[in-house]
């Protein structure tokens, strides 16, 4: 299983994550005091995990630290040759990478404390550049884009980092921007293929074999490959990008090939996106599906505009705040599974996700009445439901 490639001790960062995932719960009043108490007993773990802001001063001294100590070796070594100036980059790099996760996650339990990415991403960005040096090759940049995904899935899995997984996502873009440059005019359906391949990898690994540990990242990964998907079939991003890349030159009332597909593709994908958030009861694609739909207005208002944009700007909000109102009072009352209230505290929650937490850690005590399960999904962890 894909955990048993984290350095993490997976098992105790599952307890933290529980408990995390609880007090989450209890500060939304869907968990009492008491039930709150019973699963940080039974999740006790030993991760070294400060606060934020701890973590965020300390990712900066070691930075700070890492760049004092870099300074002699970088003049001690500054008279060798090319060769030997990247073999003890690459020295630094592994031993850096070593030291980090051999000694300070494994042996010292540090959890994401600052100290960890810092000397990580420091690790790996010297042996990058033992690798590939700082001259880019005249005939392709691709070696550099693929070398650098490898890096960040590696960081992202390994060290469970989210920075990383969007830095391997970045570079999986750039890979297909310089492999398909021959031939753009395919990118955009290339784009929206790869990465509705991905989402559906990505939704099949979470129904067999969820885990807290791995929840951000499929969020994160979700929204991000869906806003891509409609990034892909957006008619101004694919005008704007064939004018701008490929050189493509349109005359007045000439439009670029295939314009009513994606005139197609802007308009419905977000409204396929809200139909299926709707239809399934999924936060992620409600929440995708406006930003997309207010993309898709822009687009359509940047080349079809009907003149005096201060009435339509003013004719659009008022219609917005009217439907905004009328939903708002028709969701008073619970209605198919919908509500007005905003029963978790993470607006990204899962409710199935929940429910296998207090499935793993309550046993027979049942949550606060005001909300009611529909059941997990998630490989053996799901509760019925009547929890």
């Amino acid at each position: 299983m894909i955990t048993k490639l984290i350095a993490y001790n997976s098992e105790a960062l599952e307890r933290k994550l529980t408990i995390d995932k609880a007090q989450s719960w209890f500060k939304s009043g869907l968990l009492s005091a008491d039930q709150y108490d019973q699963i940080k007993q039974a999740n006790k773990h030993d991760l070294f995990a400060p606060s934020l802001i701890m973590r965020v001063l300390i990712f900066i001294a070691s930075y700070v630290g890492f760049s004092t100590l870099a300074t002699p070796f970088a003049l001690a070594f500054s008279d060798l040759e090319e060769g030997g100036i990247r073999f003890f980059l690459g020295v630094i790099g592994i031993v850096m990478i070593f030291v980090i996760d051999k000694i300070f996650i494994q042996e010292k339990k540090h959890y994401k404390t600052g100290l960890t990415e810092a000397g990580i991403f420091a690790g790996f960005s010297f042996l990058y550049i033992s690798i590939l040096w700082f001259g880019v090759n005249n005939i392709s940049v691709t070696p550099y884009f693929v070398l650098a995904l490898v890096f960040s899935v590696v960081i992202s899995v390994r060290y469970c980092n989210v920075f990383a997984l969007l830095l391997a996502i970045g570079c999986l873009v750039a890979v297909l921007f310089t492999v398909l440059q021959a031939v753009l005019y395919i990118l955009p359906f290339v784009l929206i293929a790869v990465f509705s391949v991905l989402f559906l990898v990505s939704t099949y690994i979470q129904k067999k074999a969820f885990s807290f540990i791995w929840e951000d990242h499929f969020v994160v990964f979700d929204v991000v490959a869906l806003l891509l998907i409609y990034v892909g079939g957006n008619y101004l991003v694919v005008r704007e990008l064939s004018v701008a890349m490929m050189g493509l030159e349109l005359a007045e009332g000439q439009d670029i090939p295939f314009a009513f597909v994606f005139y197609g593709l802007t308009v419905l994908i977000p409204l396929a996106y809200l139909y299926w958030g709707i239809v399934k009861k999924s936060v992620r694609f409600i929440r995708v599906s406006l930003l997309t739909i207010a993309l898709a207005i822009f687009t359509l208002k940047f080349y079809f505009s009907l003149g005096h944009p201060e009435i339509s700007i003013t004719i659009g909000g008022a219609v917005l705040i009217v439907v905004s109102i009328v939903l708002m009072r028709y969701l008073k009352n619970p209605r198919n599974g919908f509500t007005r209230e905003q029963l978790l505290t993470n607006k990204w929650d899962n409710s199935d996700a929940a429910a296998f937490v207090v499935s793993q850690t309550l046993g027979g005590n049942a949550v606060n009445d005001q909300f009611k399960g529909d059941g997990g999904t998630f490989g053996g962890g799901g509760a019925s439901g009547s929890y």
